[in-house]
């Protein structure tokens, strides 16, 4: 009896079936753009859009490709410069967040997970004041990846745009102010 209930014991703890891990992994990369508040007061001559709607930059999410070597935050301005000629300037106006991710593998996986951890307060399908940007850019012959929470003053229907490295300076443009 002894030796039956040692190897039913035995049994059990070899290939009894282990409850799922429960680890959130994203929790790290996540951002809650509910939480964020509204853009400094528009100081500069310039104003981003989106397929001609006007933006403010509030988050910007950058990680390298591959085996690349991390970018620095000094080197934000220049580098999203590199995408779009004077978006560092507006970066530099709109103080947003800034958040380096650890080297992706993917651009394609890179756009999905940065859409999975940025939360939006509205529903999914619902015109949003939010829009998300998300792609692979070139900076000279180094790619880099690039992402972008941007505000809209008024709620529209742009939601998730992921970008390759020759849509960036047709999707985002830069245009003079009106006062």
């Amino acid at each position: 009896m002894g030796v039956w209930f040692l190897a039913r014991s035995a049994w059990r703890a070899l290939f009894r079936r282990r409850e799922p891990s429960q680890v959130d992994w994203d929790r790290e990369l996540r951002e809650d753009l509910a939480t964020y508040g509204p853009a400094p007061a528009l100081t500069g001559d310039r104003l981003l859009t989106v397929y001609h709607v006007p933006v403010r930059v509030r988050l910007v999410v950058v990680a390298p490709a591959g085996k690349e070597e991390e970018p620095q935050t000094a080197d934000l301005g220049p580098l999203v410069d590199r995408v779009l000629p004077g978006l560092g300037a507006v970066v530099a106006q709109d103080q947003p967040h800034i958040r380096i991710w650890p080297p992706q593998l993917s651009h394609h996986g890179f756009a999905a997970a940065f859409f999975r951890r940025t939360l939006l307060p509205e529903a999914a399908g619902q015109p949003s004041h939010w829009v998300l940007v998300a792609g692979r850019a070139m900076v000279g012959r180094k790619p880099v990846l690039l992402a972008l929470a941007l505000w809209a003053e008024e709620a529209n229907t742009l939601g998730r745009i992921e970008l390759e490295p020759h849509q960036w300076l047709d999707v985002l443009r830069l245009k003079k102010r009106e006062e």
